[in-house]
């Protein structure tokens, strides 16, 4: 489609032994896509992804590989939203996968995914965990431009997500989202609106599986936020979450992330510069 982008993302991060921290081993970036430099913070290797462009539009297409070798540690953000535009004809695909090896620690905190009315996109992700792993990967959705009276006027979301760990496979989700298949599904009676975020553990913290996670599911529960915990293997959850506004819901997931550290410390690094 004239104007699209059609970009792909390679990042590999590896353990330096003789420097004693994680690095950048090798990039490949550009277009829909690009990399801030890394920052090595004492605990953590710290990178931004950014997208240059003002969102995706038809016909743009991002493929994003990211590895992370055995004993790095390594978190990766966002420091805006990714807004799918209006789409007048076509659609935009995004398909991105993580792999981290054994000994590893990753961590994914990107900002929101805002489907504007009228877009139409797939994404796909699949993450691959090694046996030793700890994986923290966040993921938060908005219904459209809220604050712009805007909610789930977008044409079409489909979105599949699929984790691996040690190689077995332990969860694939579908979310297909479409006024014409009903709107937005994630509705709860009295609220004008619906943010979603989820939060996937694998290596979950301590040897208590779900009981280690109860209390996060308890604490949580309030007014303007509902929350469930579900247990998909012996150290592998999710932490699923609905807040009537998108403040709340960036709040719980910064609750779990605190209730969270005392067994996984490096969920509450700070990843700012001095």
């Amino acid at each position: 489609m004239p104007g699209s982008l059609q970009s792909e993302a390679r990042l590999e991060f590896r353990h330096d032994a003789a420097r004693g921290r994680s690095v950048l081993h090798r990039r490949r970036a550009g277009g829909l896509c690009h990399l801030s430099k890394p920052y090595w913070n004492g605990e953590v290797l710290a990178a931004q992804l950014v997208n240059p462009t003002a969102g995706i539009f038809a016909g743009d297409e991002m493929r994003m590989r990211v590895r992370v070798g055995a004993g790095a540690r390594v978190a990766l953000t966002s420091p805006s939203a990714t807004r799918f535009h209006t789409m007048a004809g076509g659609r935009a695909r995004i398909d991105q996968e993580f792999t981290v090896e054994s000994g590893a620690w990753f961590d994914y905190r990107p900002q929101w995914i805002i489907p504007q009315g009228g877009s139409e996109v797939e994404q796909a992700t699949r993450l691959h965990v090694a046996a030793g792993a700890q994986v923290a990967f966040f993921d938060l959705l908005a219904p459209g431009r809220v604050a712009h009276g805007e909610s789930h006027a977008y044409r079409r979301l489909l979105t599949t997500t699929e984790v691996r760990r040690g190689g077995e496979l332990v969860a694939w989700e579908r979310m297909d989202l479409s006024p014409a298949l009903g709107g937005w599904p994630l509705t709860v009676p009295g609220w004008e609106t619906c943010f979603y975020g989820a939060a996937w553990l694998v290596g979950s913290p301590g040897t208590g599986g779900a009981e280690s996670l109860a209390p996060v599911e308890r604490d949580l529960e309030g007014p303007g936020v509902r929350c469930g915990v579900t247990q998909l293997a012996e150290d592998v959850a999710v932490v699923r979450i609905l807040a009537a506004r998108s403040l709340l819901l960036c709040k719980a997931l910064a609750a779990v992330r605190t209730s969270l550290a005392a067994r996984w410390p490096f969920l509450n690094t700070d990843l700012r510069q001095p």
